[in-house]
């Protein structure tokens, strides 16, 4: 059963409620739900709680589910300026689920960062993506 409008509206709106935990919650449900009216607001979300890694690290795999590569230089971003671990992480998981050539080259890059857990992420990510693009090349044949 998809969400009615209101329902969404009522989500999109919660981004900027002052409880924390539930601009968590309601960035998490947005990227469940894939909805794409929800971007631009998750983009706003990234750039208002730029203290906040664990609502950066959902707004950012939100952006990944709902998979818009107008997402994909703000992820950059977050992953290459942003100390905290948590949306580091986040922004390799979303940028190997948008894929594309900006995507491919920052996680190539991410392959250098000073944390472990980051490199190994972003092999990961590089992986999954050369997978599915072989896929997809047989099933053209």
């Amino acid at each position: 059963m998809k969400p009615t409008g209101r329902y969404v509206e009522k989500l999109i709106a919660s981004l900027r409620h002052e409880d924390p935990t539930i601009r968590r919650r309601a960035a998490w449900l947005l990227g469940k739900l894939k909805e794409k009216s929800a971007v631009l607001p998750l983009l706003h979300c990234l750039m208002e709680n730029g203290n906040d890694p664990y609502i950066l690290a959902d707004a950012a795999l939100a952006l990944g589910e709902i998979g818009d590569r107008q997402a994909t230089a703000h992820l950059i971003f977050l992953l290459q300026h942003n100390s905290f671990l948590p949306a580091r992480l986040a922004a390799v998981e979303a940028l190997g689920r948008l894929g594309g050539n900006r995507a491919r080259e920052a996680l190539t890059e991410a392959l250098k960062d000073p944390n472990q857990v980051v490199r190994i992420a972003a092999a990961e990510a590089l992986h999954a993506l050369d997978f599915k693009n072989s896929v997809r090349s047989k099933g053209s044949r």
